[in-house]
């Protein structure tokens, strides 16, 4: 009978052990560093692009703002391509989304600032997109294409127009309000759906598309629905030369300032929330380990009480095995010396116990060297010396001769 050799190679150790076969790990695209800033560079930039395009086309198209077109535009945008390249980088394309991962160590520090840098790349080559793509004309410029694109607030707001008209507007402190809660409802979605690790879950791209959804329903009317800084400069770069009614440079802190101060907000419940959870199931777990013992004894006196047994233990448990046996117990042999021998002896009454027979001669003997065993007994205790007291005096005691009785 012959064996084939097998075609994968055997590992030897030197003790003479075969070790285990090498295996082969597969390498994946989300393992790759470049390959994700990659996914998120080109996640971006498909993301800012169809904004961009649909915010304008759409609202100059059909004659008058609205907010319906900008929430499902963003809504379905951010859903199908977080569901295309999700499963490589984790699907944020929002520096804020990066910065709460980096806090809650979804991902390390450089990824995440590799990210930041591949997701503002991708919205600046975006915005170029855009601007190169917006049909010019003397009657509609620029301007009136990237109004309804261009984040600001104030005189840079979509619904400014229509408020100057009543004298009144959308200033810094309405826009920071609900730039925060869009923002906060964004990052929140998007943290909570990733992994540990940073991988996204499978209802990752549903839950980012919906949040997205509701974030611009919120902010449109006032600041065109920044909630990503990178969607915001992308614009507001190639928008600064193009004779804007506001500047959108000028405005660009407040599209940074709130969308990070979200994503921090966010991180730290998260944290606070996990080390909460963290020590109620340690101080659980302690709480269990201390009652185990007192479980324990529990069970073995129901144990006992079940078989109808009394729990005795100690000298009470052997005196009962005594008593069951029908033996009486008696005391280890002790080895006394010559003087202890001779103090029992005199102390020894026969009212007590019958007096034993001793060789003195072997007692006084210098030269034997050792001295014979004595069984000694105990002595009586104040309980038996009672008992002795309640016996009747003319019963003869055990020992004495005929003559004695006589007497």
């Amino acid at each position: 009978m012959t064996m084939e050799a097998s075609a994968e190679p055997v590992l030897e150790q030197a003790d003479g052990q075969v070790a285990a076969k090498p295996v082969r790990r597969r390498i994946r695209p989300r393992d790759v560093r470049w390959i994700r800033a990659a996914a998120e560079l080109v996640g971006t930039f498909l993301i800012c692009a169809v904004i961009y395009l649909s915010y304008s086309f759409g609202q100059l198209v059909m004659g008058q703002p609205s907010v319906v077109l900008p929430v499902l535009g963003t809504a379905l945008t951010y859903l199908v391509v977080t569901a295309m390249l999700g499963g490589v980088s984790g699907g944020h394309f929002n520096p804020a989304v990066t910065v709460a991962a980096m806090f809650t160590s979804q991902i390390s520090m450089v990824d995440g600032l590799i990210y930041i840098v591949a997701q503002v790349i991708g919205a600046i080559g975006a915005g170029a997109l855009a601007v190169a793509l917006v049909p010019v004309s003397k009657s509609v410029p620029d301007r009136t294409w990237l109004m309804f694109s261009v984040n600001g607030f104030a005189g840079g707001s979509p619904a400014a127009a229509t408020l100057g008209q009543q004298h009144i507007a959308f200033g810094a402190p309405m826009a920071i309000v609900v730039e925060l809660i869009g923002c906060m409802i964004v990052v929140a979605a998007a943290i909570t759906t990733l992994r540990s690790d940073g991988r996204a879950r499978r209802n990752h791209a549903l839950y980012t598309g919906l949040a997205y959804g509701v974030g611009v329903l919120v902010t449109y009317p006032i600041t065109c629905s920044g909630l990503n800084p990178a969607r915001s400069t992308g614009i507001a770069i190639f928008a600064q030369s193009k004779h804007m009614a506001v500047s959108p440079i000028s405005q660009l802190w407040l599209f940074w300032i709130c969308p990070l101060l979200a994503a921090s907000l966010v991180a730290l419940v998260i944290i606070m929330t996990s080390i909460i959870t963290d020590n109620m199931a340690m101080r659980a777990m302690g709480i269990a380990t201390d009652a185990q013992p007192d479980v324990q004894a529990q069970a073995e006196a129901d144990a006992f009480a079940a078989t109808g047994v009394p729990d005795q233990t100690g000298a009470e448990a052997q005196a009962d095995a005594f008593a069951a046996s029908g033996a009486q117990a008696s005391p280890a042999p002790v080895q006394n010396t010559a003087a202890e021998a001779a103090d029992a002896a005199d102390t020894a009454t026969p009212a007590d116990t019958p007096a034993q027979a001793v060789d003195v001669s072997a007692l006084s003997d210098a030269d034997a060297g050792t001295i014979p065993d004595l069984q000694v007994e105990p002595l009586h205790t104040a309980s038996e010396a009672a008992d002795s007291d309640d016996q009747p005096e003319d019963k003869p005691a055990e020992g004495s001769t005929t003559e004695d009785r006589k007497a």
